[in-house]
């Protein structure tokens, strides 16, 4: 364990005993309290010379991601990540944390482009942030999650109660160790919807990504573990009843980015591109935090 986590560690265990959750028999209490962050990073593209200056590729393509002028959200240059007509991917970027994170909250500008279109297939869906991975094999492409093995928390654009040309609807999907692969739909009428999102093709976006892991109890996993969403500051999406993890040390959050996955089963009907700018993170903590 490097010498940051274990201090981050135990100033968790101090504020969720402040916080009364900490009780009998839990061994380290991690909890969404508007906690002072250890760092915040800002990436700004216009610094970059090439996308993998700035995240590493786990799949798909890279000759999808290219830096560019327009459109962009601010300043000079926006990401933009294509997936092929036919194809599922895309790519999918990564920026990694060494230590690892038991908190996250993270913003970034997102833009369908003017002609984004999904016919086909109704639901149709497509992947485009990954909001927190812990990395392993639990993580993605079917596999289940058992407390050591890797968890995920994915955002995509839908048709689900949608028109497929939108605007479209927004999809948390998750990895997590009580169901390998949950469909949240946000949308009216679903448990965790906070406030049902249009998404317009062309128009920027604001999203903000809270994910805080579970805490444990005796080395088992209690079911309150968090995401939330906002978009233009405006809270779409929580859930707090999740198990992620049984392993602070090799089992937290590894990376987040941008990502361009459609369907599964089903390929895109036409190229789509989607556009990103203003990437920023809180590491363990957020950006907004009450005073000490």
């Amino acid at each position: 364990m490097t010498r940051r986590r274990a201090l981050r560690m135990g100033s968790l265990v101090g504020a969720g005993s402040v916080l009364g959750v900490l009780g009998a028999g839990v061994d380290t209490a991690m909890a969404d309290h508007g906690n002072r962050p250890d760092e915040v990073v800002h990436l700004e593209y216009d610094e970059y010379d090439s996308w993998d200056d700035v995240y590493w590729l786990s799949s798909g393509d890279g000759d999808t991601v290219d830096l560019v002028s327009s459109p962009r959200a601010s300043d000079e240059t926006a990401l933009q990540l294509q997936v092929r007509e036919d194809d599922h991917w895309g790519a999918s970027l990564h920026y990694g944390f060494e230590d690892g994170l038991f908190e996250l909250t993270g913003r970034v500008d997102f833009a369908l482009d003017t002609g984004w279109s999904m016919e086909g297939r109704d639901p149709s869906n497509c992947r485009l942030w990954n909001c927190a991975i812990a990395l392993g094999e639990g993580s993605a492409g079917g596999g289940v999650p058992d407390g050591t093995n890797g968890w995920s928390n994915r955002l995509y654009v839908t048709t689900r109660d949608a028109d497929a040309a939108g605007p479209f609807n927004l999809l948390s999907i998750t990895y997590h160790m009580d169901q390998y692969q949950d469909h949240d739909y946000i949308v009216d009428g679903e448990e965790y919807t906070i406030e049902e999102a249009s998404i317009e093709p062309g128009e920027w976006y604001e999203l903000e990504y809270y994910i805080c892991v579970n805490t444990m109890t005796d080395g088992v996993a209690n079911p309150d573990g968090v995401v939330r969403y906002s978009l233009d500051g405006e809270p779409i999406y929580q859930r707090r009843d999740l198990r992620f993890t049984e392993d602070y040390e090799d089992n937290v959050i590894d990376t987040n980015g941008p990502v361009g996955h459609y369907g599964g089963r089903y390929v895109a009907p036409q190229n789509l591109y989607a556009y990103y700018d203003d990437h920023s993170m809180a590491l363990n903590g957020e950006f907004e935090f009450d005073a000490c």
